[in-house]
């Protein structure tokens, strides 16, 4: 259609595309800058850096805490995109980082005799080194947190109106793997995608706000006079720069008394009806022994903080009940959806070379399940 050139060439050439194609070619060279020539000397260089973000340029921190012999469990977590988007409640504009700090959706839960959502709003998230220390501070006036420490020694601090909520220290297990770093920056998944990971799999020790108080000796005091029950088990740290889509997927790790751990990913980038095979690093962890696990199931029963989940496999047999669940809703031009869940364990059976686990074995447990639907490009 010969009349469709002269508008093209004319739309081409106009300043709004000129600076829209000037913009474009500033975001790849970002990409490029980040997933083809950046390396991470070491897994804090990863942890405790804010990343000049190319389009579709992610980056998020979680933290999360488990006492598998209670009910408390303490998850934090920041996260931003390159693009504007609506993370529940908090609008985020589309910026990158100006003298070291940035604005992210911060949200922070825990459960401890009941939930409690600590914050959900808009953080000023900067990093900071001194000392032989890195720090990332996320503060929005009233509440704030701080990670700060060098591996593999790290202490935690969450405070709200200038009350302590939760506090921690973070330090290497004796029969855990310390941590794992996933880097697909040499060598994107596909054209301009990619990804860097860094997994720290820790013991902590610390204080949470809660409702029970056992006794004033075992309990710490906040500046403001306040309670904390004494609180410990395990951490797991995660911070992630990906150049991609979010699309749908379930995990689930879960901790037990005994030290054991299972972890479970399930990508399902075509949605819930296509199944697809991918090689994830699925496995059972028990006296520092990493068992790998093949074919598993996840089924979900039920809604919200009734919900049940049962994660099977031919030599794997686990049942969990729902008590606690914070939802996500991410907003762009499309809609994702993310909800965490907190999960006990009620039923687990396990056979690997000639064995069988049972919830006498590894002790009681708790964990955390994710399911996401939706896509934000």
């Amino acid at each position: 259609m010969p009349e469709l050139k002269p508008v093209l060439k004319k739309t081409i050439s106009s300043p709004s595309w000129k600076a829209k194609l000037s913009g474009f070619s500033d975001k790849f060279s970002a990409f490029s800058r980040l997933f083809k020539s950046k390396h991470y000397a070491s897994a804090d260089d990863l942890f405790f850096a804010i990343e000049d973000l190319p389009s579709m340029g992610k980056e998020y921190w979680f933290l999360y805490f488990c006492a598998p012999h209670t009910d408390s469990q303490v998850i934090l977590t920041l996260g931003r995109s390159s693009e504007p988007v609506k993370v529940n409640e908090t609008e985020l504009p589309d910026e990158n980082p100006a003298q070291g700090s940035v604005n992210c959706a911060a949200v922070c839960w825990m459960h401890s005799g009941r939930k409690r959502v600590l914050f959900d709003s808009t953080a000023q998230v900067r990093v900071e080194s001194g000392r032989g220390k890195k720090s990332i501070l996320a503060s929005n006036g009233k509440n704030r947190m701080r990670v700060n420490g060098k591996y593999p020694h790290y202490d935690v601090l969450l405070e709200s109106n200038g009350k302590e909520l939760f506090k921690a220290h973070i330090f290497l297990s004796k029969k855990d793997m310390p941590y794992e770093m996933i880097h697909l920056l040499k060598n994107p998944v596909v054209p301009r995608f990619g990804a860097a990971m860094i997994n720290y799999y820790f013991d902590f020790k610390g204080h949470l706000l809660g409702t029970a108080i056992a006794s004033k000796r075992d309990c710490a005091h906040s500046r403001s006079g306040a309670n904390l029950e004494p609180l410990s088990g395990k951490a797991y740290l995660q911070k992630v720069v990906a150049v991609l889509p979010l699309a749908p997927w379930n995990w689930a790790r879960l901790q037990f008394e005994s030290g054991a751990a299972l972890d479970f990913f399930k990508p399902k980038p075509l949605g819930e009806g296509i199944d697809m095979q991918f090689a994830c690093n699925d496995h059972f962890e028990f006296n520092g022994k990493r068992i790998p696990l093949r074919g598993l199931k996840l089924q979900q029963f039920l809604d919200g903080e009734k919900t049940r989940f049962m994660l099977t496999s031919k030599d794997l047999f686990i049942s969990m009940e729902t008590y606690s669940l914070q939802p996500f809703v991410m907003r762009q031009k499309t809609v994702f959806r993310y909800d965490e869940y907190l999960v006990k364990v009620t039923d687990f059976a396990f056979r690997s070379e000639g064995r069988l686990f049972t919830l006498a074995d590894v002790g009681q447990g708790r964990g955390i399940v994710e399911d996401a639907s939706g896509y934000l490009l």
